[in-house]
């Protein structure tokens, strides 16, 4: 009967977002950090976000195909963003599954991450940002969980120690379930993402009330990322600071003062966090040993397999024989960094076509923000979100992850409506 009923109910779903397909990409975007929330059907583990992007792409495919057999005449053109370096990191990687120890499991992961990826939060977000209102209202939708995951990180420090022991922003429990992850790593990374967008919709507010209490989020925001005390966070964060600012001292040389001085309060109010941060990893150095044996565990895979690797997925199976990682860290994990992931599962040919993809996306936003900054200078702090997004993957395990790609098609999107735009007024 149960069964019977979640059917039912999944198939009105899908035929409601198939008449408001926006909707569903609200959704995905106010839901995108929720990754520890999940569902177990027909033995897989589906976490709740990939089963929400799911539901919404097949709204997709249906209202497309209900135009094309019954409305023929009002036909939905479809865009396939990253097409070309995308798809040939994709073909590399099925070269690299066909090649591996273990052909149907590389398949299967190759399916499941890299493929999935592309169709649910790449393609299918492009093709629904067809407005300057849906990309204002998506991003609207993102900054709201910003917030959500903000206040859970501050309710967090509620019942710590700040004395005798070490504090930080870490994930809250609700009800049993760890809603945004298990780790403070993953509310940073996505805080890192927010705070920027956040700064992106007060560019688009003209609301002065509104604009305040933006500044007044971003600095939370900011000092939020700052107290998970995560090295990447504040690397990421840094490198976000400096792009900003070094760009608008290279576009408006009177703001210099103003800069210098919100330096030096900075610095003021780093300064006793930047000491715990030191004390804080003299007690960390397993950490940073963890990391650099599953590097080594990659940089070995060059003697064996060192053009195509060993295989989509393959990573944690190469870190469970490893004796020595075992021995010391107990389980395996996968790799805390794309370089170090795709060298090995796909080898140094996985790796130049991912270069290439990530190479691409600097020069679409280098190139936008020439032509279309000054009249609109959202632009900026919504490539420095992608950006950042992105960068902290250098460090992390999000790389196949809608969490980081949708703030890149955001910003892809964006682009695109701004060319539109510059061509209808030429």
């Amino acid at each position: 009967m149960w069964i019977i009923f979640i059917i039912l109910a999944l198939i009105l779903i899908i035929a409601g977002l198939a008449l408001r397909p926006e909707i569903g990409l609200y959704l995905i975007a106010f839901f995108l950090p929720v990754s520890g929330w999940s569902f177990y059907v027909l033995g897989m583990d589906i976490p709740f976000i990939d089963g929400l992007a799911l539901l919404v792409l097949l709204s997709f495919v249906l209202r497309f195909f209900f135009f094309a057999l019954f409305s023929p005449g009002q036909k939905i053109t479809l865009k396939w963003p990253l097409f070309l370096p995308f798809f040939v990191f994709l073909l590399i990687s099925l070269l690299s599954a066909f090649l591996s120890d273990d052909i149907i499991y590389s398949l299967k992961y190759l399916a499941r991450w890299p493929l999935f990826l592309y169709f649910a939060y790449i393609f299918l977000p492009y093709n629904l940002l067809i407005s300057g209102k849906i990309l204002k209202k998506t991003i609207i939708a993102l900054v709201a969980s910003t917030l959500l995951v903000l206040m859970s990180g501050y309710l967090s420090l509620y019942g710590q120690d700040w004395q005798e022991s070490f504090f930080r922003l870490q994930t809250l429990s609700w009800w049993g379930i760890y809603p945004f992850g298990d780790n403070h790593n993953l509310i940073a990374e996505f805080l890192n993402v927010g705070a920027f967008l956040i700064l992106t919709l007060k560019a688009l507010t003209k609301n002065n009330w509104v604009k305040r209490w933006l500044d007044v989020a971003f600095i939370l925001t900011a000092l939020g990322i700052i107290l998970t005390f995560s090295r990447a966070a504040w690397i990421t964060l840094f490198l976000q600071i400096i792009i900003y600012i070094a760009y608008h001292l290279g576009q408006k040389k009177q703001q210099t003062a103003h800069i210098v001085f919100a330096a030096f309060i900075i610095l003021i109010i780093m300064s006793p966090l930047a000491w715990k941060m030191t004390q804080l990893q003299k007690d960390n150095v397993s950490s940073t040993e963890d990391r650099w044996l599953l590097t080594e565990i990659s940089l070995k895979t060059l003697d064996d397999r060192p053009y195509l690797g060993y295989g989509s997925g393959e990573f944690i199976n190469l870190v469970a024989e490893s004796v020595r990682f075992r021995a010391k860290y107990g389980e395996p994990i996968d790799s805390h960094g794309f370089l170090q992931k795709i060298l090995a599962e796909n080898g140094l040919f996985g790796l130049a076509a991912w270069l290439f993809l990530i190479i691409y996306l600097i020069k679409t936003g280098y190139q936008a923000l020439e032509k279309y900054q000054t009249n609109n200078p959202w632009l900026l702090p919504l490539i420095i979100a992608g950006g950042g997004g992105l960068f902290y993957q250098l460090f992390n395990t999000s790389y196949y992850k809608g969490r980081v790609w949708l703030p890149i098609i955001l910003t892809l999107a964006a682009i695109r409506l701004l060319e539109t735009k510059h061509e209808s007024k030429k």
